[in-house]
């Protein structure tokens, strides 16, 4: 079971400040969550309302590479 809304991801602009919630009007900006591709290091950034839970994409795309020690 997934965490959060259960309401459909709605894909964000991305476009000036974002910082406001569009579903709720909250106001104090967004959590941040990622989905992994599975069995890949590439994922995508999700922003996650603090108040009414709702989740947004805005099609960033993140890779990550192995940590040299």
């Amino acid at each position: 079971m997934e965490m959060g809304s259960s309401q459909e991801i709605e894909v964000l602009e991305a476009r000036g400040e974002i910082y406001a919630c569009p579903s709720c009007g909250y106001t104090d900006g967004f959590h941040v969550s990622f989905r992994w591709n599975e069995g890949a290091s590439e994922g995508e950034v999700y922003l996650i309302c603090p108040s009414c839970h709702r989740r947004f994409r805005m099609g960033w795309q993140i890779s990550t590479s192995p940590i040299e020690p």
